[in-house]
């Protein structure tokens, strides 16, 4: 019961924030790891374990956005998912494919 305040002011500060600041954080984000553990297996809103492709090293890649979330269906073991800061697009490299989603804002 003490959360509702919590989440009412976060409804309210979400759904005031305008189509240009939520694409400004889009664009800030980055990602770019070889998936072991899709993102359906995390409760978490968006979050993959699995290492860089460039220094083999283990990493997560997490988000609170709901972008990244639209897609973790299509994310595999194995796939390479990359988001790379000041760009607003999403990359799903497979074996024999990359799917990648653009970023849009619709404003009302």
């Amino acid at each position: 019961m003490k959360l509702l305040p919590y989440l009412s002011i976060f409804f309210i500060f979400n759904s005031c924030m305008s189509c240009k600041s939520y694409t400004e954080i889009i664009s800030q984000e980055k990602c770019s790891i070889v998936v072991e553990i899709p993102p359906t297996k995390y409760p978490d809103l968006f979050k993959t374990k699995g290492y860089d492709p460039v220094t083999k090293k283990s990493k997560f890649c997490e988000s609170d956005n709901r972008w990244w979330n639209l897609y973790k269906k299509e994310i595999n073991i194995g796939d390479t998912i990359i988001k790379e800061k000041k760009k607003l697009t999403f990359s799903i490299h497979k074996k024999d494919t990359i799917i990648t989603h653009e970023w849009k804002c619709y404003e009302d």
